[in-house]
């Protein structure tokens, strides 16, 4: 499923919540998502949201339209002790750089680890320079691993920017982000999830019909309701 069928041009936030809460029913129950959690259509709506964030920032920072729509996918999540596993290179089957940034209901909570959201955002490390080069950041060596770190994490800031702006929209209270933390290939120890989160969606865009990012969001969508959307 793309998200074509309610998204207005120039890759704008959902005009016809009407129509998108349609659309989110419809998949959710594809997707079996009452099996995900009690809030199941409203992590799907997340993860919409997360598509949304990202084809707006390539839009209105250079123009850019991904040559399809996105590809969402629910997969399991590898626990370890309370987070998740990571092994980055089964998204390319090369050597991959990426970032990880958590949200949480205050700073307070943020430091206590009572996540809400955890995005990660992955990239082949070669490719990096291109995708930036995309937003017209300036030239990095796809040689240098703290450079190729610090331009994904850079990435990852403008996307969670971008997707804290399309939650809002949607009627849920403002949420605090983490700093960006980076990595090539995998993390030992983890990366912090949502208490009780067994399950993600992955989304895959394709530039020049090859994928070239992946971004994943793991929620329990527990997250607090500012108002409801009209």
């Amino acid at each position: 499923m793309g998200d074509s069928d309610f998204m207005a041009e120039g890759n704008q936030v959902p005009l016809d919540l009407g129509k998108m809460m349609h659309i989110v029913r419809q998949e959710s129950e594809r997707m079996n998502l009452r099996s995900f959690s009690a809030e199941g259509e409203s992590a799907f709506t997340l993860a919409l949201a997360l598509c949304a964030a990202v084809k707006k920032v390539f839009y209105e920072k250079s123009g850019t339209t991904f040559s399809s729509e996105p590809r969402l996918e629910k997969k399991f999540v590898t626990q370890f002790v309370q987070r998740m596993r990571m092994d980055a290179m089964e998204k390319f089957n090369a050597t991959t750089v990426f970032s990880v940034i958590e949200f949480a209901s205050s700073q307070e909570n943020l430091e206590k680890q009572k996540y809400l959201i955890t995005m990660v955002v992955y990239l082949e490390q070669k490719f990096l320079p291109e995708f930036l080069r995309l937003l017209q950041y300036p030239y990095i060596d796809s040689d240098d691993e703290e450079e190729v770190k610090d331009g994904c994490g850079t990435l990852a800031n403008l996307i969670a920017g971008q997707y804290k702006k399309e939650v809002a929209v949607l009627g849920y209270k403002d949420v605090t982000m983490s700093p960006f933390e980076s990595y090539i290939n995998t993390f030992a120890d983890g990366v912090g999830i949502p208490n009780g989160a067994t399950e993600k969606f992955e989304i895959s865009f394709d530039v020049e019909d090859t994928k070239r990012m992946v971004v994943e969001m793991i929620t329990l969508a527990m997250l607090p309701k500012l108002t409801t959307p009209k």
